[in-house]
């Protein structure tokens, strides 16, 4: 039996899965390649969800032991826009948690980082091992085409608080814009699912388009994006090595909120050492409906986009935003049986992605 648990990757859930290993009386090493955890991030504003199942995201994360002193600015209500009408929601509670990514002292990736150190883990900045001698794989996708890609900014602002999500293809093609503001932060972003040349236009157009309907002033203005990748087959196994979060193809191919899943995932694979239990199994149990469910609501908001995404909009207004949220990430009975058809479809309209 090894004597030191080693983890390939200091994203959040390769620290998720050392913090909870550290506690429990392990040694761990986490050897991350970039010079410090969120280096890879310039401040950008992503969201914690906490809609997909009803539960509290961040009372999940305080049972298992981690702390949650990073910023996580709630919000309970925001704006669905497709450049000519203006939907607000409430959503019953927080639908997500705005935080910050890099290495600023309130970004999650340090806060997970101090909570990592504190409870003995040794961190290997600026270097790797052979993935063959891992315990944990936490390396994010590696030599996988992304199935999404996101460009934007993020800059101080004196705007109030918003949240606003615009469909427009020509903003965000086959995908959707989005503009956020917290506590003078802000952050404008567009996302693709498709034909990525064409992301420098669309970040133009969703500029344009947000900014007109709610203007504000722009200062310290920074390029932020990145890439996302999807796997309809997640491996959760790589020799002997349990594989976590988007290593795994782990992420929400409906909007790309991928951090609830990778932190959840970190954990799973800590318990499933420390237990004795078969990973595999439980990371296929827990994840399958995110994953197939996911499927069918890429397929549905495709087959949406008609009329400036007249119909998803118009499903919002009639089932209530907080209801069919949670709708949409429960895997129903209604999504089993679509499945097989969203399976079809998403292997036309994307075929570099494992299904």
């Amino acid at each position: 039996m090894k004597t030191v648990t080693r983890v390939l990757g200091a994203g959040p859930a390769g620290l998720a899965a050392a913090i909870v290993l550290a506690r429990a009386g392990h040694t761990v090493e986490v050897f991350e390649r970039r010079e410090d955890c969120g280096a890879r991030f310039g401040g950008d504003l992503q969201g914690l969800e906490s809609f997909s199942d009803g539960t509290s995201v961040l009372d999940e994360l305080r049972q298992v032991g981690i702390d949650t002193d990073f910023l996580h600015k709630p919000f309970d209500r925001g704006f669905q826009f497709n450049g000519q009408r203006a939907d607000l929601h409430e959503f019953g509670g927080p639908a997500f948690y705005l935080v910050r990514r890099g290495t600023m002292p309130d970004a999650i990736d340090q806060s997970l980082k101090r909570q990592a150190l504190a409870a003995g883990v040794r961190i290997r900045f600026g270097a790797t091992l052979p993935p063959a001698d891992a315990d944990i794989l936490a390396t994010g996708p590696r030599g996988q085409r992304p199935y999404a890609v996101c460009k934007g900014v993020v800059f101080r602002t004196d705007a109030p608080d918003v949240a606003v999500a615009l469909l427009d293809d020509e903003a965000g093609y086959k995908g959707y814009s989005y503009l956020l503001v917290s506590d003078g932060q802000g952050c404008l972003c567009t996302s693709l699912w498709s034909d990525f040349g064409r992301v420098s236009h669309c970040l133009t157009e969703a500029r344009r388009i947000l900014l007109a309907r709610w203007p504000m002033t722009v200062h310290d203005e920074r390029s932020v994006g990145g890439l996302v990748h999807f796997s309809g087959r997640p491996r959760w196994r790589d020799g002997g090595a349990l594989v976590v979060g988007e290593a795994a193809g782990l992420q929400d191919f409906l909007w790309a909120f991928g951090l609830r899943a990778a932190l959840r995932s970190g954990v799973l694979a800590a318990q499933s050492l420390m237990q004795g239990h078969d990973y595999a199994v439980l990371a296929e149990r827990t994840f399958r409906p995110l994953v197939r469910g996911g499927i069918v609501n890429r397929f549905l908001w495709e087959m949406g986009r008609v009329g400036r995404y007249a119909a998803p909009m118009a499903a919002f207004r009639w089932r209530g935003a907080g209801r069919l949220m949670r709708e949409f990430y429960s895997y129903n009975r209604v999504q089993r049986l679509l499945f097989p058809l969203a399976r079809g479809y998403v292997r036309a309209a994307h075929p570099h992605i494992s299904l």
